[in-house]
């Protein structure tokens, strides 16, 4: 015994839709595709009841539509395509390159910071008044600064940044916290 089936504009009529609705509904295995344009009531019936308790109780329905998806797909090339524009244009910068800039101008900066204990050292033994003990150390720290700030990350070898007291300090206390506590061999 078969089922009964019905042209489009019936369906569309009991669903409360239009016929193209019904006929994307098929399109999308919501309900069964017609079969010489007609459908099978008892099917079409389920399978939209189906698909609207899904809805109702918040399931995923997915219904892929080729306009969207090929409007999805021109704006993420769209988006592709600017992004290489602005690297072209140097308005971007690659993450591995930032990421190398800021480890050498760490670098630079824990080198100037190892040096100021020596050449403060130095500045002290020379001088009696505590006042000018501390403008000569804030000195030592605003030069300090002043050269990291004049950082190049382009340049190999920095002349800013060659001074002999940096090599020893750094290379003595390389490995050892910043500003930790002397160990017993100091």
């Amino acid at each position: 015994m078969s089922t009964p089936t019905y042209p489009v504009s019936t369906i569309a009529k009991l669903f409360n839709l239009t016929e193209r609705r019904v006929q994307q509904l098929a399109s999308d295995g919501v309900i069964p595709k017609a079969d010489r344009g007609k459908y099978d009531l008892v099917a079409c019936v389920r399978g939209y009841i189906a698909f609207l308790q899904d809805r109702a109780f918040g399931k995923e329905v997915i219904h892929v539509d080729a306009h969207q998806e090929r409007a999805r797909l021109l704006k993420a090339q769209a988006d592709k395509t600017e992004l290489e524009v602005k690297t072209l244009k140097s308005e971007l910068i690659p993450s591995n390159e930032v990421e190398a800039q800021w480890a050498g101008l760490v670098v630079a900066f824990r080198s100037r910071m190892l040096v100021l204990p020596t050449r403060g050292a130095h500045l002290a033994i020379g001088l009696k008044e505590f006042h000018e003990i501390e403008s000569g150390l804030r000195e030592l720290v605003h030069e300090a600064l002043t050269e990291v700030s004049l950082y190049d990350p382009h340049s190999i070898s920095n002349p800013d940044f060659q001074d002999s007291e940096i090599g020893s300090t750094a290379a003595e206390h390389d490995g050892e916290p910043v500003g930790g506590q002397p160990s017993a061999t100091e």
